[in-house]
């Protein structure tokens, strides 16, 4: 008997284990299906509870998928702004592993490329400081920026939880980052067209050096992408998709 219950708790043990090891580039249970080419909108919004909404922006995005890599690019037509923000964000197929990330807008630039080393530049808008990056990392990784295409690909289900680990490189914080999915509900977003069933996915990430809770609205026919909100602890944000 006594082998027996040894035996049955190693077993629960290591089920325990396989359950809660965190995610990394490779990994075969994310659903590489449903990467497709798309363009898309969305609106970007600070949130005063339900009945005040201020709109800042508006995003852009087109995906584009070769056979080799995946490019994720953006514009943000900011209000009142003279200028785009623009991003780019490509990583390898059908690893996912990151390649490059470039970014500018009013705060920031920044380009990053990567592997065993994280190498690029960084200037501060505000500060007019440039820094040269050559960051060494040891493991594997996804590109925060990449995290909420990620979060599409996930093998979704009631119940889900995981532990994925990122790259950031912002002038608060660097380095390799956990991000926790913590729940997975069933729900549904209202469109144009009526109702749509969706994943609701919670998790918990570190954006800007702080702490942050992320809702997503993913579709369970197609995983578009329909809406996000974000919570700081004291800001409320939401970025919605825009229908036509």
């Amino acid at each position: 008997m006594k082998n027996i219950l040894t035996l049955l708790f190693a077993f629960i043990v290591f089920g325990l284990t396989a359950q809660t090891k965190k995610m990394v580039p490779g990994n075969p249970a994310i659903e590489t299906k449903w990467i497709k080419n798309e363009k898309y909108q969305m609106s970007w919004m600070a949130l005063r509870g339900e009945a005040e909404k201020y709109i800042v922006a508006r995003i852009n995005y087109q995906v584009v998928a070769g056979p080799n890599k995946l490019s994720i690019l953006s514009s943000v037509d900011v209000n009142k702004a003279t200028t785009k923000w623009i991003d780019s964000t490509i990583v390898a197929i059908p690893s996912l592993k990151p390649i490059h990330h470039y970014s500018d807008n009013l705060e920031r630039g920044v380009s990053l490329y990567f592997g065993k080393k994280v190498t690029g530049k960084y200037e501060d808008k505000a500060t007019k400081q440039k820094s040269v990056i050559d960051d060494a990392v040891t493991g594997e990784y996804f590109d925060s920026n990449f995290l909420p295409y990620l979060i599409r690909l996930l093998p979704l289900k009631e119940g889900y939880t995981q532990e994925i680990v990122t790259y950031d490189y912002s002038s608060a914080k660097k380095g390799l980052l956990t991000v926790s999915i913590t729940k997975v509900k069933s729900g549904t977003y209202q469109t144009k067209k009526g109702d749509v069933p969706v994943w609701i996915v919670s998790s918990v990430e570190t954006i800007k050096g702080q702490q942050n809770n992320v809702d997503y609205y993913i579709g369970k026919k197609d995983r578009a992408f329909w809406k996000q909100d974000i919570f700081d602890g004291y800001q409320a944000t939401r970025i919605e998709r825009l229908e036509y």
